[in-house]
Protein backbone atom coordinates (compact mmCIF):
# COMPACT_ATOMS: atom_id res chain seq x y z
CA UNK A 1 0.00 0.00 0.00
CA UNK A 2 1.40 3.38 -0.76
CA UNK A 3 0.90 4.97 2.07
CA UNK A 4 0.90 8.80 2.09
CA UNK A 5 2.22 9.64 5.52
CA UNK A 6 3.29 8.09 8.45
CA UNK A 7 2.18 10.29 11.40
CA UNK A 8 3.86 10.66 14.71
CA UNK A 9 1.71 8.53 17.06
CA UNK A 10 1.98 8.10 20.67
CA UNK A 11 0.08 6.33 23.99
CA UNK A 12 -1.10 7.42 27.46
CA UNK A 13 -2.61 6.13 29.79
CA UNK A 14 -5.46 7.70 32.86
CA UNK A 15 -4.34 7.54 36.48
CA UNK A 16 -6.40 5.69 38.99
CA UNK A 17 -8.05 7.71 41.29
CA UNK A 18 -7.47 5.47 44.41
CA UNK A 19 -4.84 4.31 46.00
CA UNK A 20 -5.51 0.52 45.69
CA UNK A 21 -6.03 1.08 41.85
CA UNK A 22 -6.04 -1.39 39.11
CA UNK A 23 -3.52 -2.08 37.05
CA UNK A 24 -2.25 0.80 35.04
CA UNK A 25 -3.06 -0.46 31.22
CA UNK A 26 -0.29 0.68 29.32
CA UNK A 27 -0.66 1.41 25.11
CA UNK A 28 1.90 0.24 22.50
CA UNK A 29 2.15 0.07 19.04
CA UNK A 30 0.50 3.66 17.75
CA UNK A 31 0.79 4.41 14.17
CA UNK A 32 -1.47 6.78 12.61
CA UNK A 33 -1.17 6.66 8.38
CA UNK A 34 -3.53 8.16 5.39
CA UNK A 35 -3.31 6.35 2.22
CA UNK A 36 -2.60 8.47 -0.68
CA UNK A 37 -5.58 7.59 -2.49
CA UNK A 38 -8.02 8.42 0.32
CA UNK A 39 -9.22 10.90 2.80
CA UNK A 40 -9.17 8.06 5.56
CA UNK A 41 -7.00 8.06 8.09
CA UNK A 42 -6.23 4.70 10.51
CA UNK A 43 -4.97 4.50 13.66
CA UNK A 44 -3.48 1.27 14.86
CA UNK A 45 -2.44 0.65 18.96
CA UNK A 46 -2.09 -2.64 21.17
CA UNK A 47 -3.55 -2.44 24.78
CA UNK A 48 -2.14 -4.91 27.48
CA UNK A 49 -5.30 -5.20 29.56
CA UNK A 50 -8.90 -4.14 29.25
CA UNK A 51 -8.85 -0.49 29.72
CA UNK A 52 -11.17 2.66 28.25
CA UNK A 53 -9.49 3.80 25.05
CA UNK A 54 -9.86 8.00 23.82
CA UNK A 55 -8.40 9.56 21.68
CA UNK A 56 -6.74 13.47 20.67
CA UNK A 57 -4.72 14.06 17.71
CA UNK A 58 -1.88 16.85 18.38
CA UNK A 59 -0.72 19.04 16.07
CA UNK A 60 2.39 21.07 15.84
CA UNK A 61 1.54 24.89 16.80
CA UNK A 62 3.90 28.12 17.53
CA UNK A 63 3.19 29.49 20.87
CA UNK A 64 5.56 32.73 21.69
CA UNK A 65 8.13 31.38 19.00
CA UNK A 66 8.43 27.63 20.51
CA UNK A 67 7.22 24.46 18.32
CA UNK A 68 4.42 22.69 20.94
CA UNK A 69 2.20 19.95 20.60
CA UNK A 70 -1.61 21.17 20.88
CA UNK A 71 -4.75 19.43 20.79
CA UNK A 72 -6.88 20.16 17.47
CA UNK A 73 -9.87 19.84 19.62
CA UNK A 74 -12.67 17.53 20.55
CA UNK A 75 -14.77 18.83 17.80
CA UNK A 76 -12.64 17.55 14.96
CA UNK A 77 -13.03 13.75 16.37
CA UNK A 78 -16.44 13.78 16.43
CA UNK A 79 -16.71 11.08 13.56
CA UNK A 80 -14.24 8.84 14.46
CA UNK A 81 -14.97 4.78 14.75
CA UNK A 82 -13.83 1.48 15.49
CA UNK A 83 -12.04 0.28 18.92
CA UNK A 84 -12.04 3.83 21.17
CA UNK A 85 -14.59 5.64 23.74
CA UNK A 86 -15.38 2.31 25.52
CA UNK A 87 -14.38 -0.36 27.47
CA UNK A 88 -11.39 -2.61 24.74
CA UNK A 89 -9.49 -5.66 26.07
CA UNK A 90 -6.09 -6.21 25.37
CA UNK A 91 -4.75 -6.75 22.16
CA UNK A 92 -4.86 -4.82 18.67
CA UNK A 93 -6.90 -2.71 17.84
CA UNK A 94 -7.59 0.26 15.02
CA UNK A 95 -9.46 3.19 14.67
CA UNK A 96 -10.75 5.25 11.50
CA UNK A 97 -10.63 8.74 11.12
CA UNK A 98 -12.06 11.33 9.02
CA UNK A 99 -10.46 15.15 9.06
CA UNK A 100 -11.92 16.03 5.64
CA UNK A 101 -15.16 15.85 7.26
CA UNK A 102 -14.32 17.91 10.39
CA UNK A 103 -13.46 21.59 11.42
CA UNK A 104 -9.94 20.83 10.77
CA UNK A 105 -10.86 20.13 6.92
CA UNK A 106 -8.24 21.45 4.87
CA UNK A 107 -5.25 20.90 7.04
CA UNK A 108 -2.35 19.06 5.86
CA UNK A 109 -1.57 16.10 7.47
CA UNK A 110 2.44 16.69 6.96
CA UNK A 111 4.93 13.63 8.10
CA UNK A 112 5.87 14.60 11.76
CA UNK A 113 3.40 17.42 11.86
CA UNK A 114 0.56 15.38 13.73
CA UNK A 115 0.15 12.98 16.24
CA UNK A 116 -2.54 10.18 17.47
CA UNK A 117 -2.48 10.43 21.36
CA UNK A 118 -4.66 7.03 22.50
CA UNK A 119 -4.93 7.18 26.07
CA UNK A 120 -5.84 4.05 27.94
CA UNK A 121 -7.97 4.51 31.21
CA UNK A 122 -7.71 1.97 33.85
CA UNK A 123 -11.59 0.61 35.20
CA UNK A 124 -11.40 1.85 38.20
CA UNK A 125 -10.58 5.25 36.63
CA UNK A 126 -13.03 6.02 33.76
CA UNK A 127 -13.45 9.16 31.87
CA UNK A 128 -15.06 12.40 32.79
CA UNK A 129 -17.85 12.08 30.57
CA UNK A 130 -20.29 8.77 29.98
CA UNK A 131 -23.12 8.65 27.76
CA UNK A 132 -25.74 5.80 28.03
CA UNK A 133 -28.44 5.05 25.18
CA UNK A 134 -31.64 4.26 26.78
CA UNK A 135 -33.75 3.78 24.08
CA UNK A 136 -35.66 0.66 23.44
CA UNK A 137 -33.38 -1.42 21.95
CA UNK A 138 -30.38 -0.41 23.74
CA UNK A 139 -27.55 -2.64 24.28
CA UNK A 140 -26.93 -3.10 28.23
CA UNK A 141 -23.44 -1.95 29.12
CA UNK A 142 -22.58 -0.08 25.69
CA UNK A 143 -21.78 2.81 27.29
CA UNK A 144 -19.39 5.61 25.77
CA UNK A 145 -16.75 7.70 27.36
CA UNK A 146 -14.82 11.07 26.45
CA UNK A 147 -12.42 13.34 28.21
CA UNK A 148 -14.39 16.37 27.84
CA UNK A 149 -17.46 17.74 26.56
CA UNK A 150 -16.97 19.26 23.27
CA UNK A 151 -15.59 15.89 22.77
CA UNK A 152 -19.35 14.25 22.29
CA UNK A 153 -20.25 13.98 18.56
CA UNK A 154 -22.57 16.62 17.64
CA UNK A 155 -22.24 19.00 20.98
CA UNK A 156 -23.72 18.72 23.92
CA UNK A 157 -26.31 21.62 23.68
CA UNK A 158 -26.39 21.34 19.97
CA UNK A 159 -27.45 17.50 19.84
CA UNK A 160 -31.04 17.13 20.92
CA UNK A 161 -30.10 13.03 21.87
CA UNK A 162 -28.27 14.61 24.49
CA UNK A 163 -31.78 15.93 26.37
CA UNK A 164 -33.99 13.23 24.62
CA UNK A 165 -32.33 9.47 23.94
CA UNK A 166 -29.12 9.49 26.04
CA UNK A 167 -27.71 10.01 29.48
CA UNK A 168 -25.04 12.54 29.73
CA UNK A 169 -23.14 12.46 32.95
CA UNK A 170 -20.65 14.21 34.17
CA UNK A 171 -17.50 12.44 36.79
CA UNK A 172 -17.28 14.08 40.12
CA UNK A 173 -14.06 13.25 42.05
CA UNK A 174 -15.21 13.27 45.30
CA UNK A 175 -13.65 9.71 47.09
CA UNK A 176 -11.71 11.34 50.36
CA UNK A 177 -12.38 14.79 50.09
CA UNK A 178 -13.07 16.92 53.04
CA UNK A 179 -15.83 19.67 52.20
CA UNK A 180 -18.16 21.85 54.01
CA UNK A 181 -21.41 20.82 53.33
CA UNK A 182 -24.23 23.72 55.11
CA UNK A 183 -23.93 27.56 55.74
CA UNK A 184 -23.31 30.20 58.74
CA UNK A 185 -24.50 32.99 56.62
CA UNK A 186 -26.25 32.86 53.44
CA UNK A 187 -28.83 35.01 52.60
CA UNK A 188 -32.27 33.62 54.26
CA UNK A 189 -30.21 30.67 55.50
CA UNK A 190 -32.38 28.16 56.61
CA UNK A 191 -31.90 26.52 60.43
CA UNK A 192 -31.40 23.31 59.06
CA UNK A 193 -28.09 24.36 57.24
CA UNK A 194 -25.75 23.62 60.11
CA UNK A 195 -21.76 23.96 58.20
CA UNK A 196 -20.17 20.49 58.94
CA UNK A 197 -17.07 18.85 57.45
CA UNK A 198 -18.07 15.63 55.03
CA UNK A 199 -15.93 12.87 53.69
CA UNK A 200 -17.50 10.99 50.64
CA UNK A 201 -16.05 7.43 49.97
CA UNK A 202 -16.07 7.29 46.43
CA UNK A 203 -16.44 8.91 43.03
CA UNK A 204 -19.53 9.18 40.89
CA UNK A 205 -21.12 10.18 37.68
CA UNK A 206 -23.87 13.00 38.07
CA UNK A 207 -26.42 14.08 35.31
CA UNK A 208 -25.17 16.76 33.19
CA UNK A 209 -29.24 17.45 33.07
CA UNK A 210 -32.50 16.76 34.85
CA UNK A 211 -34.37 13.96 33.44
CA UNK A 212 -36.51 15.03 30.89
CA UNK A 213 -39.76 13.99 29.31
CA UNK A 214 -38.18 12.45 26.53
CA UNK A 215 -35.92 10.43 28.62
CA UNK A 216 -38.80 9.06 30.48
CA UNK A 217 -40.93 8.15 27.42
CA UNK A 218 -37.95 5.79 26.67
CA UNK A 219 -38.42 3.64 29.65
CA UNK A 220 -42.00 4.15 30.20
CA UNK A 221 -43.53 4.10 26.53
CA UNK A 222 -46.71 2.26 28.50
CA UNK A 223 -47.18 4.85 30.60
CA UNK A 224 -48.10 8.66 30.18
CA UNK A 225 -45.76 11.17 30.69
CA UNK A 226 -46.79 12.87 33.98
CA UNK A 227 -45.83 16.72 33.48
CA UNK A 228 -47.50 19.80 33.86
CA UNK A 229 -45.61 21.47 30.94
CA UNK A 230 -45.29 19.84 27.71
CA UNK A 231 -42.24 19.57 26.19
CA UNK A 232 -39.24 16.93 25.28
CA UNK A 233 -36.83 18.59 26.22
CA UNK A 234 -38.29 19.73 29.75
CA UNK A 235 -38.18 18.17 32.86
CA UNK A 236 -40.36 15.50 33.75
CA UNK A 237 -42.23 16.41 36.75
CA UNK A 238 -45.27 14.97 38.63
CA UNK A 239 -43.25 11.86 39.67
CA UNK A 240 -42.90 10.63 42.96
CA UNK A 241 -40.03 9.66 44.88
CA UNK A 242 -41.99 6.16 45.30
CA UNK A 243 -42.31 5.29 41.81
CA UNK A 244 -39.14 6.42 40.81
CA UNK A 245 -37.02 3.99 43.12
CA UNK A 246 -39.58 1.80 45.04
CA UNK A 247 -42.48 0.22 43.10
CA UNK A 248 -43.99 0.48 39.91
CA UNK A 249 -47.22 2.50 41.14
CA UNK A 250 -47.06 6.25 42.70
CA UNK A 251 -47.25 4.72 46.46
CA UNK A 252 -44.95 2.47 48.09
CA UNK A 253 -46.17 0.40 50.84
CA UNK A 254 -43.87 0.04 53.92
CA UNK A 255 -43.13 -3.78 52.97
CA UNK A 256 -41.67 -2.15 49.47
CA UNK A 257 -39.84 0.85 51.36
CA UNK A 258 -38.35 -1.69 53.16
CA UNK A 259 -37.37 -4.06 50.61
CA UNK A 260 -36.40 -1.28 47.72
CA UNK A 261 -34.29 1.52 49.54
CA UNK A 262 -30.96 2.02 49.92
CA UNK A 263 -28.91 0.22 50.28
CA UNK A 264 -30.74 -2.26 48.44
CA UNK A 265 -31.30 -1.83 45.20
CA UNK A 266 -34.31 -0.18 43.34
CA UNK A 267 -37.14 -2.31 42.80
CA UNK A 268 -37.46 -3.73 39.12
CA UNK A 269 -41.03 -2.14 38.38
CA UNK A 270 -39.93 1.08 39.55
CA UNK A 271 -38.27 3.77 36.95
CA UNK A 272 -35.00 3.09 38.25
CA UNK A 273 -35.25 -0.44 38.01
CA UNK A 274 -36.52 -0.70 34.19
CA UNK A 275 -33.46 1.83 33.85
CA UNK A 276 -30.72 -0.62 34.97
CA UNK A 277 -32.53 -3.48 33.86
CA UNK A 278 -32.22 -1.34 30.02
CA UNK A 279 -28.11 -0.11 30.31
CA UNK A 280 -26.58 -2.99 32.34
CA UNK A 281 -25.45 -0.11 34.78
CA UNK A 282 -26.22 0.60 38.87
CA UNK A 283 -28.30 4.37 38.57
CA UNK A 284 -29.94 6.00 41.31
CA UNK A 285 -30.68 8.84 43.23
CA UNK A 286 -28.14 11.39 44.50
CA UNK A 287 -27.97 10.91 48.05
CA UNK A 288 -28.23 14.81 50.33
CA UNK A 289 -24.56 15.02 50.39
CA UNK A 290 -23.71 14.22 47.24
CA UNK A 291 -26.57 16.38 45.69
CA UNK A 292 -24.93 19.28 47.29
CA UNK A 293 -21.16 18.40 46.80
CA UNK A 294 -22.14 18.09 42.61
CA UNK A 295 -24.17 21.16 43.04
CA UNK A 296 -21.39 23.33 44.60
CA UNK A 297 -18.57 22.22 42.04
CA UNK A 298 -16.02 23.54 44.23
CA UNK A 299 -17.27 26.99 45.07
CA UNK A 300 -17.86 27.48 49.14
CA UNK A 301 -21.09 28.93 50.86
CA UNK A 302 -21.81 32.69 49.79
CA UNK A 303 -21.94 31.89 45.99
CA UNK A 304 -23.82 30.05 43.52
CA UNK A 305 -22.10 27.00 41.67
CA UNK A 306 -20.23 28.94 39.57
CA UNK A 307 -18.51 31.14 41.97
CA UNK A 308 -19.94 34.04 41.63
CA UNK A 309 -21.77 36.41 44.46
CA UNK A 310 -25.09 35.31 46.03
CA UNK A 311 -26.53 38.86 46.05
CA UNK A 312 -29.85 39.03 46.68
CA UNK A 313 -32.31 36.95 48.69
CA UNK A 314 -35.23 37.42 46.67
CA UNK A 315 -34.16 38.61 43.21
CA UNK A 316 -30.37 37.58 42.22
CA UNK A 317 -28.89 39.40 39.13
CA UNK A 318 -26.44 35.85 39.21
CA UNK A 319 -29.02 33.64 39.66
CA UNK A 320 -31.02 34.88 36.40
CA UNK A 321 -27.90 33.56 34.63
CA UNK A 322 -28.35 29.85 35.91
CA UNK A 323 -31.46 28.74 36.66
CA UNK A 324 -35.20 29.21 36.04
CA UNK A 325 -36.97 30.82 39.13
CA UNK A 326 -40.04 32.82 39.79
CA UNK A 327 -38.61 36.06 39.32
CA UNK A 328 -36.91 35.28 35.89
CA UNK A 329 -39.46 33.56 34.47
CA UNK A 330 -41.03 35.79 32.22
CA UNK A 331 -44.45 35.05 30.68
CA UNK A 332 -43.49 31.48 30.90
CA UNK A 333 -44.30 30.76 34.38
CA UNK A 334 -43.10 27.35 34.04
CA UNK A 335 -40.13 25.02 33.63
CA UNK A 336 -37.36 25.52 31.02
CA UNK A 337 -35.79 23.55 28.81
CA UNK A 338 -33.01 21.84 30.30
CA UNK A 339 -29.42 23.19 29.58
CA UNK A 340 -31.32 26.58 29.11
CA UNK A 341 -29.23 28.14 31.51
CA UNK A 342 -25.18 28.39 31.79
CA UNK A 343 -23.86 25.57 33.92
CA UNK A 344 -21.91 25.60 37.10
CA UNK A 345 -18.35 24.99 37.43
CA UNK A 346 -18.50 21.46 36.94
CA UNK A 347 -20.21 21.42 33.57
CA UNK A 348 -23.93 20.30 35.54
CA UNK A 349 -26.91 22.64 34.55
CA UNK A 350 -29.54 23.83 36.40
CA UNK A 351 -28.94 22.73 39.79
CA UNK A 352 -30.47 25.85 40.93
CA UNK A 353 -33.81 25.89 39.95
CA UNK A 354 -36.38 24.85 37.60
CA UNK A 355 -37.50 21.49 39.51
CA UNK A 356 -36.88 20.77 42.88
CA UNK A 357 -34.93 17.56 42.99
CA UNK A 358 -35.73 14.25 44.83
CA UNK A 359 -32.44 12.56 47.04
CA UNK A 360 -32.29 9.50 48.55
CA UNK A 361 -32.69 10.46 52.07
CA UNK A 362 -35.36 10.80 54.58
CA UNK A 363 -35.76 14.26 55.47
CA UNK A 364 -34.50 15.39 59.29
CA UNK A 365 -34.38 18.71 60.82
CA UNK A 366 -30.19 18.71 60.22
CA UNK A 367 -28.42 16.81 57.99
CA UNK A 368 -27.23 12.96 58.57
CA UNK A 369 -23.33 12.62 60.12
CA UNK A 370 -20.89 12.79 57.80
CA UNK A 371 -22.93 12.19 54.07
CA UNK A 372 -24.13 9.01 55.17
CA UNK A 373 -27.69 8.57 53.36
CA UNK A 374 -30.39 9.59 56.21
CA UNK A 375 -31.85 5.52 56.27
CA UNK A 376 -31.86 3.31 59.19
CA UNK A 377 -29.88 0.04 57.70
CA UNK A 378 -32.21 -2.30 60.67
CA UNK A 379 -35.11 -0.65 59.66
CA UNK A 380 -35.03 1.21 55.73
CA UNK A 381 -38.62 2.76 56.57
CA UNK A 382 -36.78 4.86 59.79
CA UNK A 383 -34.48 7.41 59.27
CA UNK A 384 -31.37 7.09 61.11
CA UNK A 385 -32.32 7.69 64.59
CA UNK A 386 -35.14 5.29 64.38
CA UNK A 387 -37.76 7.74 64.62
CA UNK A 388 -40.25 7.86 61.05
CA UNK A 389 -41.53 11.12 59.06
CA UNK A 390 -42.64 9.97 55.49
CA UNK A 391 -40.95 13.07 53.53
CA UNK A 392 -37.59 12.62 51.33
CA UNK A 393 -34.99 15.61 51.02
CA UNK A 394 -35.37 17.97 48.17
CA UNK A 395 -32.84 19.78 46.50
CA UNK A 396 -32.02 23.09 43.98
CA UNK A 397 -35.31 25.28 44.07
CA UNK A 398 -38.42 25.28 42.00
CA UNK A 399 -39.49 27.56 38.80
CA UNK A 400 -42.92 28.26 40.88
CA UNK A 401 -43.01 30.85 43.58
CA UNK A 402 -39.41 30.77 44.42
CA UNK A 403 -37.36 33.31 45.66
CA UNK A 404 -33.39 33.07 44.69
CA UNK A 405 -32.52 32.12 48.58
CA UNK A 406 -34.38 29.07 47.87
CA UNK A 407 -32.52 27.79 45.01
CA UNK A 408 -29.00 28.16 47.15
CA UNK A 409 -27.07 25.03 47.15
CA UNK A 410 -27.58 24.86 51.09
CA UNK A 411 -30.85 24.87 50.56
CA UNK A 412 -33.20 21.93 51.98
CA UNK A 413 -36.72 21.08 51.46
CA UNK A 414 -38.77 17.88 51.55
CA UNK A 415 -41.60 16.54 50.32
CA UNK A 416 -43.99 13.04 50.80
CA UNK A 417 -42.41 10.12 49.02
CA UNK A 418 -46.03 9.81 46.88
CA UNK A 419 -46.39 13.18 46.00
CA UNK A 420 -46.68 14.43 42.54
CA UNK A 421 -46.16 17.97 42.42
CA UNK A 422 -45.24 20.07 38.88
CA UNK A 423 -42.54 21.31 40.92
CA UNK A 424 -41.11 18.02 41.32
CA UNK A 425 -38.28 16.21 39.41
CA UNK A 426 -34.72 14.45 39.55
CA UNK A 427 -31.71 13.74 38.17
CA UNK A 428 -29.70 10.65 38.28
CA UNK A 429 -26.06 9.39 39.45
CA UNK A 430 -24.19 6.08 38.73
CA UNK A 431 -20.88 4.84 40.54
CA UNK A 432 -17.84 5.68 38.84
CA UNK A 433 -15.58 3.37 37.17
CA UNK A 434 -16.08 -1.18 35.13
CA UNK A 435 -13.85 -2.55 38.26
Amino acid sequence: MNIKNAICAIGAFGFASTVFASSTPEVSNVRMAQPSNSHRVTITYDLDTAAVVTLDVETNCVVNGETKWTSIGGEALWNVSGDVWEKEDAGSHVITWRPDKSPWAGHKIAAGGARAVVTAWALDNTPNYMVVDIRPGAQANSQKYYPAADYLPGGLLANANYRKYDLVMRKIMAQGITWNMGSMYEKSRDSNETMHQVTLTNDYYIGVFQFTQAQWACLNSSRPTPASFQGEMRPVEQVSYDEIRLCAGVEASDAEIAEHSWPNPPASSSFLGILNARTGLDFDLPSDAQWEYACRAGNGEGSWNDGSTITGADEDVNLNRLGRYSLNGGSADSTAVVGSYEPNSWGLYDMHGNVWEWCLDWYSGDYSPNGIPNINLEDPTKRLDGSSWKVRVARGGTWYKTQASQCRSARREYKGTSARDSEYGFRVVCRAGLD
